[in-house]
This record gives structure tokens, C-alpha cells and sequence, in this order.
């Protein structure tokens, strides 16, 4: 029985995955000039097997965080949002994934695409209790973009090479194995 209620959870999130468009419209308060920017500077796009664009974004504390910084680690980036349910979901396999690998030289990253001050976003993972992974602020959705993707969440693996070599589209379930065989590959 557990294993049906499992499966019948997982279909209902995939099905269910946030679009990036369908923020609350609280949430929606990119500047003019974000939406210039973001227009005037097209993003480099990535999918698995290719390598990822150089990529750069906030820290929670308003210093800057290069990806190309983290080459030594295998990185599983995760784009996610604040009021995306199936992201929440997920955090904790996420948090797990992160201590259980932290030691063999891989890295969680959350990269959050909310619109809404970086207070409102620490104020959320601090009601997270143990959610103690990085988390980059991206509210203009260019780590998005470069994704092609519009679905939150959306996760990457990044080997050490810089190479993408796996994606997947909606939240990560717990146990999941081709996961556990791309990140065990890339280590």
C-alpha cells in the first residue's frame, strides 16, 4: 500500500509542478528596467550533455556567487521558489542529498526565482528549520532561461568538468535512483 500511495504522490506532482509564470501576483514585482536588462541580454542555454553557461547570481547576504567557483564539486543545482509547492516538498530530500554527499565533494544549490525581497526568502528557509544548503537569489529567471525551462522546480547536475549530465523537470522524490546513479557517476 505504501509503495501505490507513493507512486500516486509522485504523479500527482509532476503533474502538478509550478510554471514560473503563475507566481502570485504579490510576487510579480520585477522593475521595468529587470525586464529591460533581461531582454537586452539573452541568456546562454544549457541542457544535459552540453556545458554550463557561465552563470552568476546573489548570495542570500547580497555578495556575489559565481558558479565557475564551485568547478571542484559536483554541483546539483536546484531552481526553485518560495510559493511553489512541489518545491517545498522537496527541500528536505534535498537537504538530505546535501549532507549525505557533502563529504564525497558535491554541493546543493538553491537558486530561488522569487520576485520578492531576499528578507522575505531568508525569512522562509529560516522557517525551513533545517534547510542549510547555499541559496542564490535570481529574481530576474535567468538560471531559467538558460535552463529552458518555465517549470519550477528544475534541477541539474553539474559535474566537475562543468558538464551538465542530468535534468530533471518538477520535484525530486525521495529515493529517486536514476538521481542517486547520475550524482554517484559524477563523483
Amino acid at each position: 500500500m505504501q509503495i501505490r500511495t507513493t507512486v500516486v504522490l509522485a504523479m500527482l506532482l509532476a503533474a502538478i509542478a509550478c510554471k514560473r509564470g503563475e507566481q502570485p501576483a504579490a510576487a510579480k514585482t520585477t522593475t521595468q528596467s529587470q525586464r529591460q536588462q533581461s531582454q537586452q541580454q539573452p541568456a546562454a542555454r544549457a541542457d544535459v550533455g552540453a556545458m554550463m553557461p557561465a552563470y552568476a547570481a546573489l548570495n542570500l547576504d547580497g555578495s556575489k556567487f559565481d558558479l565557475a567557483s564551485k568547478r571542484d564539486k559536483v554541483v546539483l543545482l536546484n531552481v526553485w521558489a518560495t510559493w511553489c509547492g512541489p518545491c517545498v516538498y522537496e527541500i528536505p530530500e534535498l537537504q538530505q542529498l546535501h549532507e549525505k554527499y557533502a563529504s564525497r565533494g558535491m554541493e546543493v544549490i538553491g537558486v530561488s526565482v522569487d520576485t520578492v525581497p531576499a528578507e522575505s526568502v531568508r525569512e522562509f528557509i529560516a522557517e525551513q528549520k533545517k534547510m542549510t544548503y547555499p541559496v542564490v537569489l535570481d529574481a530576474d529567471g535567468k538560471i531559467a532561461d538558460m535552463l529552458q525551462t518555465s517549470v519550477l522546480p528544475t534541477s541539474v547536475i553539474i559535474d566537475r568538468a562543468g558538464k551538465i549530465v542530468w535534468k530533471q523537470y518538477g520535484a525530486i522524490m525521495p529515493g529517486d535512483e536514476e538521481l542517486t546513479k547520475a550524482i554517484d557517476a559524477a563523483l
